[in-house]
């Protein structure tokens, strides 16, 4: 049985329910595809003060200020160094000036909100339904043949299929169209139960802690519980030569965040999870019939928790472009030329600032670089990038990024690492070794 709809959108996490739920809320006839049932747990738990005003829009605001653990800001340790980004010290022009703050949320509760938005707004919402074909005609996608859990199928077609798929980025990946970025990284994460012993953690704050190449999460969830993970090289695990849970909670013991952020007592209450090549990209964000918005566009690194909101930034515009066609104009990839535009500017932003600071986990230089953050205007600047505005002070990251570059060039990857701060070094000093066989523990000549 084939059905005529304006949008389908494959996908209910926080890209496809905010997408889902705006274009309901203007009337559009919107049908989302979800292959799992909710809720589930899903990482990515770190939010950022710009994502409330979508909040505020989509209507959910409230239940989520009241579900989860309020976040004033971010802190980096880099070795001795500590740099906080407070969302209260931002510069005028932060786009949150007035609601300084975000969230620390367990997605399984958080996604559930969003997607029940949708639902209370008039979307059709389809758990466990899995997409099976993109329909194409004429080198336009014109909809999509799913099937439920009974065995049922149905042929979807719409004006517009919109890619929610997240990191498997269903229709450029049929398309040919999905790069992984190099260095390939890769997290491993759970939950622990404990009580915390950092005062920043207790106070919401998001903590995390670098090691050479790599680094370590600690966020507080309600009910004494704590998201806890890692993010290092592929290339770096497999020399490591064990399991991500035994690489898991060896870095419990010896990483200092985690050892000593959380009482001795603590418990891991779940699986060890693991997501591989996470940083990717999409060589098109759109063509004739389709868009992809949030992780499904491209996927840079968690370090700076800008996932989920540049997902419902994404999907917000996507919407916005979507609302403003007629109802019987077909939609074409020219429509989200400037959608493309502008997400391509958030990307190599972002990108800037990620790459700094993983050149800064290599480089005692870069990392002394860093404390010009610590205070004052740079500070001012700095938060506002990472509460969300990536694009607001862009050249000031780029300028960080090619300073950070220059800097690597000149002193290359000499960053001193005692063990307490780089478990690796205890689990196979052979890792330590750069590929001319010199000591990264030793500073170059």
């Amino acid at each position: 049985m084939s059905t005529q709809h304006d949008v389908v959108i494959i996908g209910a996490g926080p890209a496809g329910s905010t997408a889902a739920t705006i274009m309901a809320q203007k009337g559009l006839d919107v049908v989302v595809i979800e292959r799992e049932h909710f809720p589930r747990f899903h990482i990515g738990e770190s939010l950022l003060p710009a994502s409330v005003r979508i909040f505020e829009r989509l209507g959910v605001h409230e239940p989520i200020r009241k579900a989860f653990v309020h976040k004033p800001g971010g802190k980096w340790l880099y070795g001795s160094i500590e740099v906080a980004g407070d969302f209260n010290k931002s510069d005028r022009k932060a786009s949150f000036k007035d609601h300084p703050y975000s969230y620390l949320v367990e997605r399984s509760i958080f996604d559930q909100i969003l997607i029940q938005r949708s639902v209370e707004c008039g979307a059709d919402v389809r758990f466990g339904t899995e997409v099976n074909e993109v329909i194409t005609e004429n080198d336009r996608i014109v909809g999509v043949k799913c099937r439920d859990e009974e065995g049922d199928t149905a042929e979807l077609r719409a004006r517009l299929v919109i890619d929610a798929t997240g990191l498997r980025a269903l229709i450029p990946s049929k398309l040919g169209l999905r790069e992984v970025t190099q260095p390939q990284r890769m997290g491993m994460y759970c939950q622990y139960a404990a009580r915390p012993t950092r005062d920043d953690v207790q106070a919401g704050w998001f903590v995390g802690q670098m090691f050479y190449d790599g680094w370590t999460w600690l966020l507080r969830l309600p009910e004494d519980r704590f998201s806890v993970g890692v993010v290092m090289t592929v290339d770096r695990f497999q020399k490591s030569r064990l399991s991500p849970t035994d690489l898991l909670e060896k870095m419990v013991q010896e990483n200092d965040l985690l050892n000593h952020g959380m009482t001795l007592d603590r418990q891991r209450i779940s699986d060890v999870m693991v997501t591989g090549n996470m940083a990717s990209s999409s060589q098109n964000l759109a063509g004739d019939g389709w868009v992809a918005v949030g992780d499904a566009a491209y996927f840079i690194d968690p370090c700076y928790s800008s996932g989920v909101h540049l997902a419902m930034k994404s999907a917000e515009m996507v919407a916005d472009i979507v609302s403003t066609q007629t109802a019987t104009e077909k939609i074409s990839s020219a429509a989200f030329d400037g959608y493309q535009k502008e997400m391509r500017s958030h990307e190599k932003s972002v990108h800037h600032m990620v790459d700094a600071f993983y050149i800064a986990s290599r480089n005692t230089s870069v990392q002394k670089m860093v404390t010009t953050f610590q205070g004052g205007y740079l500070n001012r600047r700095f938060v506002t990038f990472v509460g969300g505005d990536f694009l607001t002070n862009s050249r000031m990251i780029r300028n960080v990024h090619q300073i950070s570059k220059v800097v690597k060039s000149i002193f290359g990857n000499n960053a001193a690492k005692s063990p307490e701060n780089s478990p690796l070094y205890l689990i196979d000093p052979a890792l330590n070794q750069d590929q001319d066989g010199r000591d990264s523990n030793k500073k170059a000549a």
